[in-house]
């Protein structure tokens, strides 16, 4: 998916963006983090991107009406082993209700720090939940152990499906690239902010194929396993077996031609073979560094 920086990097000299060029001074800057799920997070699928339409394949529309995140353990350091940054805080985001911000981290040494890691993760008691974000959705993250939780509607010819899914797929997102320039990590300049993005990838969630960035976005099978009062559970998702998709009429899961539908999960290995755990892996693969940087994910 070809995604923009969901918010504006400003080119005034008063800030400057976290890449490129390497023309720092002695001295300090500052380094300001916020976390986005772009429109999709906000709007829903269809979206917009970069004048490209994000689109369901298979004709679904979803809309979010939560999607919360929890994050942190935030480390930022040099190549030469250098630390910038090294955070145990962990906070819990709301993306659905806007881009929400870290405070800022101040005193940082004007240079390159090649390395930048960050954890997605379930909370734990000393979360801080951000702007949007209330006390009981954070224990009942914490009590499920849950790193994404996701409310929402999908729709297709009139009929209405829902689904509130509690994600337990930690990741660590290390050595990420800077999405902006594809450089590594981000630059500090004396005397300046420098502003991150740490970006969520919606469209994941939905993904057929996995190890690309180039997969079709489907919902019929995810529909398809709900039972008769449209609710879609994670349970219903593991009665879809990936070598038995049905689709909504009960029958092999076909594309409008009628040629098979295949969720492909590459070399990613998954728990088990159904569309939960398909969903799992492919979703733990969404956080990215200033839009499409790319980090390495291993499972915590």
């Amino acid at each position: 998916m070809k995604t923009m920086v969901g918010f504006v990097f400003s080119l005034l000299s008063a800030m400057v963006v976290g890449c490129g060029g390497e023309d720092t001074s002695s001295g300090a800057g500052t380094l300001a983090i916020r976390i986005t799920g772009e429109d999709a997070a906000k709007t829903g699928f269809p979206v917009e991107e970069e004048g490209e339409a994000i689109a369901f394949a298979d004709g679904w529309t979803v809309q979010f009406s939560k999607v919360l995140v929890s994050f942190g353990a935030l480390d930022v350091r040099g190549a030469d082993g250098a630390v910038a940054i090294e955070s145990r805080e962990r906070w819990v985001a709301d993306l659905h209700a806007g881009d929400a911000s870290l405070p800022v981290f101040e005193g940082i040494e004007a240079r390159r720090w090649d390395r930048f890691r960050y954890e997605i993760a379930a909370p734990d008691a000393s979360a801080v939940a951000l702007d949007g974000v209330a006390e009981a959705e954070v224990q009942a993250m914490i009590d499920g152990t849950f790193n994404y939780w996701l409310e929402g509607t999908a729709t297709k010819a009139g009929d209405t499906y829902t689904f509130a899914w509690g994600l337990a797929n930690p990741t660590r997102n290390a050595n990420c690239t800077n999405g902006l320039d594809g450089t590594d990590g981000v630059v500090i300049r004396s005397n300046t902010t420098t502003e991150a993005e740490i970006t969520i990838h919606l469209d994941h969630l939905f993904w057929d194929t996995l190890g690309t960035e180039e997969a079709s976005l489907r919902f019929d099978a995810l529909a398809a396993a709900a039972g008769t009062d449209k609710e879609i559970s994670l349970d219903d998702l593991a009665t879809q077996k990936l070598s038995d998709l049905k689709g909504l009429d009960g029958m092999p899961l076909v594309d409008a031609e009628g040629k098979p539908i295949v969720y492909n999960p590459g070399s990613v290995p998954l728990a088990s073979q159904d569309l939960l755990s398909f969903l799992l892996a492919s979703s733990a693969s969404m956080g990215h560094l200033n839009g499409e940087g790319l980090c390495t994910v291993s499972a915590l």
